[in-house]
Order: C-alpha cells, then sequence, then structure tokens
C-alpha cells in the first residue's frame, strides 16, 4: 500500500465531510441522523455556490474559493443560530425525545440501550468498509482510468475546471477547450466536487474516482442508514431500535449492486449514480425538518441544490418518493399535523434550493425535452420476468445478460418487510416508497414504450438501468424494517409460554433477546451473503477499471498524451475521435483537442463534419479550411477505439450507422499529404499536420 492509497481516500472524505459538518454544527445540528444524511449533500452544495462564485473576473475556482465560502456561509449560520438564541428566545436544536413505540419493542434498560447503539455505530462502521472495498480493489489504484462511454464527458469536465478554473453552470461543458465556447449544458455537481479533490491529491482522474467511490460507497450507506430511522422515529420506535434498524440499512446497503456499481458498470453513468445514493439522505432530511427549524431547512436547501446540480433527474427520484412519502403519511393523525407543521419550513428550504442552484436550473429546462425523447432501451418482457426480476434483485445488465444472478438475500428481505409492515400496520411509508418504485420499474419491463412507467421512465431518459435501480435505493429500509419487526415477533414468542425451565427465564426478557437476535441476524447477513456480494461487486467494478473487458484508454494514451504536451504550442489543437483515449491528453495534461463528444456536438457542426470527413482534405476545400481556421497541428488516431451505439443519436444522424469505432474520417490518414507519423505505441498514432502543405493546396 503506497502513501496515495491512504491519502487520496482521505482526501477525499475531508471534502465532502468539511463543508457540510461545519455548516451543520455553526447551525447548532447535533442530530447523529440530520449529521449522517446531510453532510454530503451540503458539501456538494457549497461547491456548487463556490462554481457560480468564480465566474467572478480574476476568482478562480480552487480549495482556497471553497474555504472561503464555506467560511462565510458557515459565519452567517452561525451568526442566525446566535440571534435565535439569544434574542427570538429560540433554543439550541436537540436530538428528539424517545417515543413510547409499539408494544411489540419494549424498552431497553439504559446497559443495554448503550450496548444496541454501540453494537449500531459497528454495524455502520463495518457496512463502510463493505461499501468501499470493492472500489477500492476494483479499481487497482485511484488513477486508474475509467473505460466506460460517459466518463469521457465527466472527466473531460474534471480536467477543464482544473484547468481554468471556470465552474458557473454556464461555464460547462465547453465545446472548444480553447476559447470555451460553445457551452453544451452538463450538471457540475458531479465534476466539481471531483476537480476540488483531484486539485488537492491525486489529480482530476484521482479526484473522479475517489468521490465516485465515496458517494456510491460509504456516503449511501450512511444516507440508507438516516432514512430508517427518519421512517422509524416518525412511528416513534425508541433510540436504541431506531439505531440498531438504521445499522442493519447499512449493512444491507452496502452490498447492493444498485444504485452505484452498476450504473457505474453500464456506460459509466456517474451523475445518475452518485445522486441516486445521495437520495436517501436528502429524503431523511426532508422527512424529519421540524416546525420552525428554518436553519436546518437552510442547509436542506443547499443540500437539495446540491443534489440538483449532481443531476437534475433527482426532481423526479427525490420528489415521488416524497410525495408518495406524504400521501401515505396523511392517512394517520399524526402525519397530517406533521405535514402541516412542515409545510412553511419546506418552502424555506425549496426557496434556498431555488436561489443557489438557479443557473443549474436555467440550463437543465433547455435539456429537458431531448432527455424524455429518447427511445426505450428494452423491449417488452413478460409480466412474470419482470416481477420476479425486480423482486429478486436479479443483476442483469451488461454483467448478467442472462440473468442468472440475484441478490436474493436482501430481494427476500425487502418482501418480508412488506409482510412486516401489512402485519403491524407500522411502517406504511417505507412499503409505500420501496412499492411505488417497484410497480414503476416492473411497469417500465412490461411496456417500456408507453403507460405508467414509461412516463416516469422520461426523466432517466427511458433506461431500464436508471430506472431499476430505484428498487434498490429502498431495499435497505425494507429489510431492516423486516429484521427489527420479525425479530421483536420472535421474542415476544418465544417469552409466552406460561412456564419456562429456570435456565430459559432470560427469554421473558424481550428486549435483551430482541436486541440479540438482531445482532445474530446482522452477523449472519454479513458472513453470508454481505461478503458474497462485496467479493461480486469487486469484481465488477474491476471489469471496467483494473481488469477491464475492453480498453478505451491505457498505457499508449498516456504516453501519446504527455508526447504532446510538449510539442503543442498555445493556439493549437489536435484532431482527434473522444471514443479513444485522446480526450484524457486534455483531462490529465491540458492538451486541447477538437471533439470531446463521441459523436460531435450539434451546437458545433464542425466536430461532427471532420469525424465524417477529416480525411478528405486533400479533396474538400471546405474541410482544408476547417481544419485551417481551427489551427490544427496533430491528429491523434487509436486504431482499436471500442464499439460504442451510435445510430439516430449522432448530430443530423451523420453516421448513419447503429455502432461506431474508429470515425471514418480518420480511417485513412496514414500516407496523406502534408501529414506524418510523429507518435506510435501499440495502436495509438499521432500525426503531425504540416500547414503549409494546406495552405499550398488551398492556393
Amino acid at each position: 500500500m503506497t502513501a496515495s492509497d491512504i491519502a487520496v481516500p482521505l482526501v477525499g472524505l475531508l471534502v465532502l465531510v468539511v463543508p457540510g459538518l461545519l455548516l451543520q454544527l455553526a447551525a447548532g445540528v447535533r442530530d447523529k441522523l440530520w449529521l449522517a444524511a446531510m453532510t454530503a449533500p451540503a458539501s456538494v452544495g457549497v461547491f456548487v455556490v463556490a462554481g457560480v462564485t468564480s465566474a467572478i473576473p480574476g476568482v478562480s475556482y480552487s480549495p482556497l474559493l471553497v474555504v472561503v465560502v464555506t467560511v462565510v456561509l458557515a459565519a452567517i449560520v452561525f451568526g442566525l443560530a446566535r440571534w435565535r438564541r439569544h434574542w427570538a428566545g429560540t433554543p439550541a436544536a436537540t436530538e428528539p425525545a424517545d417515543g413510547a413505540g409499539p408494544a411489540f419493542l419494549p424498552a431497553l434498560s439504559p446497559r443495554f440501550a448503550l450496548l444496541a447503539k454501540l453494537g449500531a455505530l459497528a454495524f455502520c462502521l463495518v457496512a463502510i468498509v463493505l461499501a468501499f472495498q470493492p472500489w477500492r480493489s476494483g479499481l487497482g489504484g485511484w488513477e486508474t482510468y475509467p473505460q466506460e462511454h460517459d466518463t469521457i464527458i465527466h472527466t473531460v469536465l474534471v480536467g477543464f475546471i482544473s484547468h481554468t478554473g471556470e465552474g458557473a453552470p454556464w461555464q460547462l461543458l465547453p465545446l472548444d477547450m480553447i476559447t470555451g465556447e460553445p457551452v453544451s449544458f452538463y450538471p457540475s455537481g458531479l465534476p466539481l466536487t471531483a476537480a476540488l479533490t483531484g486539485d488537492l491529491a491525486g489529480g482530476p482522474i484521482a479526484g473522479f474516482n475517489i468521490v465516485n467511490a465515496l458517494m456510491v460507497g460509504p456516503v449511501f450507506v450512511l444516507g440508507c442508514a438516516a432514512l430508517t430511522a427518519a421512517v422509524l422515529r416518525r412511528i416513534g420506535l425508541r433510540a436504541e431500535w431506531i439505531a440498531l434498524a438504521g445499522g442493519i440499512a447499512a449493512i444491507v446497503a452496502a452490498g447492493l449492486y444498485r444504485p452505484g456499481v452498476n450504473l457505474l458498470h453500464d456506460g459509466g453513468i456517474a451523475p445518475n449514480a452518485v445522486a441516486m445514493s445521495l437520495t436517501p439522505g436528502i429524503i431523511a432530511g426532508i422527512v424529519t425538518l421540524g416546525r420552525s427549524q428554518w436553519l436546518r431547512a437552510a442547509i436542506l436547501g443547499l443540500g437539495l441544490a446540491g443534489i440538483f446540480s449532481v443531476h437534475p433527474s433527482v426532481v423526479a427520484t427525490v420528489g415521488a418518493s416524497v410525495v408518495v412519502f406524504w400521501l401515505a403519511e396523511a392517512f394517520t393523525r399524526q402525519g397530517r399535523a406533521m405535514l402541516r407543521s412542515q409545510w412553511p419550513v419546506l418552502l424555506g428550504a425549496a426557496a434556498v434550493a431555488a436561489v443557489a442552484a438557479a443557473a443549474q436550473v436555467l440550463g437543465s429546462l433547455g435539456q429537458a425535452g431531448r432527455t424524455g425523447s429518447w427511445l426505450p432501451d428494452i423491449p417488452p418482457a413478460a409480466l412474470g420476468d419482470a416481477v420476479g426480476t425486480n423482486l429478486m434483485l436479479t443483476y442483469g445488465g451488461y454483467y448478467d445478460s442472462k440473468q442468472v444472478f440475484a441478490q436474493a438475500a436482501a430481494g427476500l428481505l425487502a418482501l418480508a418487510g412488506a409482510v412486516a409492515v401489512l402485519l403491524t400496520r407500522k411502517g406504511w411509508a417505507a412499503l409505500a416508497m420501496w412499492g411505488f418504485w417497484l410497480l414503476v420499474s416492473i411497469d417500465f419491463k412490461i411496456s417500456p414504450g408507453s403507460g405508467f412507467g414509461s412516463t416516469i421512465g422520461s426523466f432517466f431518459y427511458k433506461s431500464y438501468v436508471r430506472v431499476q435501480a430505484h428498487v434498490s435505493v429502498f431495499v435497505p429500509l425494507m429489510a431492516a424494517i423486516a429484521i427489527v419487526f420479525v425479530a421483536a415477533g420472535i421474542a415476544r414468542l418465544v417469552a409466552s409460554p406460561p412456564k419456562l425451565p429456570a435456565f430459559a427465564r432470560v427469554l421473558r426478557q424481550r428486549g435483551p433477546v430482541t436486541a440479540g437476535l438482531i445482532v445474530l441476524i446482522a452477523v449472519g447477513y454479513v458472513a453470508s451473503p454481505g461478503l458474497a456480494y462485496e467479493h461480486r461487486n469487486a469484481e465488477i467494478v474491476a471489469q471496467r477499471y483494473a481488469k477491464p473487458e475492453f480498453v478505451r484508454v491505457g498505457e499508449d494514451d498516456r504516453k501519446a498524451s504527455e508526447w504532446l504536451a510538449g510539442r503543442v504550442q498555445p493556439g493549437e489543437r489536435v484532431m482527434n475521435s473522444a471514443n479513444d483515449g485522446s480526450t484524457y491528453a486534455y483531462t490529465e495534461e491540458d492538451v486541447p483537442v477538437v471533439n470531446v463528444v463521441t459523436l460531435g456536438a450539434i451546437q458545433a457542426p464542425y466536430t461532427y463534419a471532420l469525424l465524417e470527413k477529416f480525411d478528405d482534405y486533400p479533396r474538400d476545400p471546405q474541410i482544408r479550411r476547417t481544419i485551417l481556421d481551427l489551427n490544427i497541428r496533430y491528429v491523434y488516431v487509436d486504431s482499436q477505439a471500442p464499439t460504442m451505439g451510435a445510430g439516430p443519436g449522432a448530430p443530423d444522424n451523420w453516421l448513419g450507422e447503429p455502432t461506431f469505432t474508429v470515425a471514418p474520417g480518420l480511417e485513412r490518414v496514414d500516407g496523406l499529404p502534408g501529414i506524418s507519423v510523429g507518435f506510435r505505441s501499440g495502436s495509438v498514432t499521432v500525426y503531425e499536420l504540416d500547414r503549409g502543405a494546406l495552405e499550398n493546396m488551398s492556393s
């Protein structure tokens, strides 16, 4: 293990924790549920504010700017908190008092209650390790290149922010890396976070990798624990049972294939993966926001701005989930009273979110029509297939195309949780959220082109892998309810006989017996199947990193990037195809490439014109003129670029083919007049282009 193996995760952890934690402490928040749920989303919200601030002339997005913005926001929050305490007479926030709880979960003695809470803490720590380990081992090193398609744009954005210090939403994604224009809007929450991390340790690739690993691993685990605690707090359970349930949810979440591992494996859909991983924590914050908790509302609003800036589709993810939660709560007197008390502060949170993410919202509106216009990515399936695969959490996707493998233990626990809710009539909101997304996913799989599921799927490019991932977001909550409620039922059953042998009279202590059963079940789950899930997740991650099934970018690309970095002069560009490793020359070495979007960009027609016809420059004066105007000095070609889907996704359908590997305009570059080989390593060749020769052709 090297120093980098330790330093990069530590820096990433500090980046995700310090801003959000400082703001909450300044606001007087001491509720451990909120600290677990809202720290990472609030930190991303701070980075979004810092990104907007970087648009001020002379100000760059940097660690220093983030520190200044964090301190200023924390000072404002702290000042308001003091004013509320000393002038408005508002007491400092404390954790809510224990509820009486349902009769089947008796109170524990103070000693056993403390042991239960310590056990819950141990569960969470184990879960954090289990969730992080697949990424630590599967990446094979924090600077390992991601091989999937979508990560091309993500890493280019991280590199652009690092190289230029520009982080405002209207500056991202630039299609010309020299002029910064035109701009095709792309959500910036994840790139801003990754760029900051990379600036502090390891560079853009390491920053991107560690932020993904922490977000879809430990942050997701803690968010699931917080959501479980939030739901059970509404039921009125005592703190020790809430803690144990949260720990159970964390352990179950740690081994899940979805959302994080699946989305990053099948396409490299990092923003969606991170946004879904932040979702449980955000929902926990929303449903536990209390009357007159205005400073918490401000932090929640900042967190909402942060998660929206990671991926705007969370409007549907969070919005639909919370609406379903509220509808379920509206059937109870306590739920209706809570909703009435929440509305004013929730509106305050929404106002803060709208201000902090205003530019992100405006940019997203321009992309909304495009998002909903995609065709479904799966054919219709039979009802039994749709129900079975969603209930049993089959892997599916590129890893398991025949759906042989499943996370059946987690799926069965969620189903048991549904039965427990029905039998005890406690936890309807949890059942409603899980059931809603289960029905959406099933309906989408049955009828991807029309119907309720397809309508919801429009927020997610009608991509089944994205829709189905929502089910897993609520599996830990349902599994925790199952284990806690079933353990309580067993303890009640074994204590019910009127006569017990002397050695078995301890079984009448239902509280300790329930807690003991929960611990035993948790340990058993970790031992099997938890460890098996962790090992398989590590194997799946490695297929896109340490032991890739295909190579888009590798050591040859690294060598080519370094060769170009020492030769490209200011104002010169490199012709390339973004479907190979060429964009990483920009990400790591600040070498300006022509294409950062694999099929070219509609806002910059020259990008796909060159992809189609670059090698026609000896015969086509228009192509020659474009090359000279862009001052293209080098041409980057990888003869073994991976296959990707294209078809009608190409601007103006210029490709006319369903798949894409090497750009047609770069297939016959060798031997053209005015061009010579400057560098070659493996399948990667960098050609030097003689500007004078092209000018002579035009004369």
